[in-house]
């Protein structure tokens, strides 16, 4: 599933292991996370988007879009 979390950590000058210290998590699940191979729990997804100043809409567009 395609998200923007990669991008959004490059627009704001972050790495993936600052986003897993302040997770709590590993580098390699937010790796997993960046590629599109796993999903966030919800809890998570919204804790990543406060952590990047956005909300989980931005990060995961194709996912919550609503078809017409």
């Amino acid at each position: 599933m395609k998200n923007k979390i990669k991008q959004t950590l490059k627009e704001k000058g972050l790495k993936a292991n600052w986003l897993a210290g302040q997770i709590g998590c590993h580098e390699s699940e937010i790796s997993q996370w960046i590629a599109g191979r796993r999903m966030p729990s919800l809890e998570r997804a919204i804790i990543l988007a406060g952590l990047l100043n956005c909300s989980v809409e931005d990060l995961f567009p194709s996912m919550l879009r609503k078809d017409k």
